[in-house]
């Protein structure tokens, strides 16, 4: 995902006892896992957050634990997973209507297309039969000039 949304209570509710370091960890770490949605593992995230000593690295863990959830494959964030699975439903489903849109469109002019044409052509032996008479006073009037 190349967006998400922070919500701003919900994340000071569950962040308020962080340093500012451990805050730096966690956006860092969240938009990561937003960024390739992939599971990723404590050497990555320590890469990813560069600590300079044993007490950044014990912040970075106490953040995986706090905030994360160790799978087989990796660390995950239950609220990201949450979101992700939300913003795919809604592809999903705007797919699917873009289908339907186009399907509709498509077949309406696939089935006119398809009509019988039922309109005689007008010939030089036949007279057009919709046609008003138009007198050359009339013709005058509009041309301005006379036509016999």
């Amino acid at each position: 995902m190349l967006f998400y949304t922070r919500h701003l209570g919900d994340y000071a509710r569950d962040t308020g006892h962080l340093t500012t370091y451990e805050h730096g960890v966690y956006t860092l770490l969240l938009d990561r896992f937003y960024a390739t949605e992939k599971p990723f593992g404590e050497r990555e995230a320590m890469q990813l957050c560069r600590p300079r000593n044993g007490r950044e690295r014990d912040q970075i863990r106490r953040v995986l634990n706090d905030f994360f959830i160790l799978t087989a494959s990796g660390y995950v964030n239950a609220r990201a997973m949450k979101e992700m699975e939300k913003v795919q439903e809604k592809q999903a489903k705007a797919k699917q209507s873009a289908q339907q849109r186009w399907m509709r469109t498509h077949s309406e002019r696939n089935a006119n297309g398809m009509l019988t044409n039922n309109h005689n052509p007008i010939t030089n032996i036949q007279k057009p039969k919709n046609i008003a008479k138009v007198s050359a006073a009339a013709v005058f009037s509009v041309v301005g000039r006379r036509v016999e």
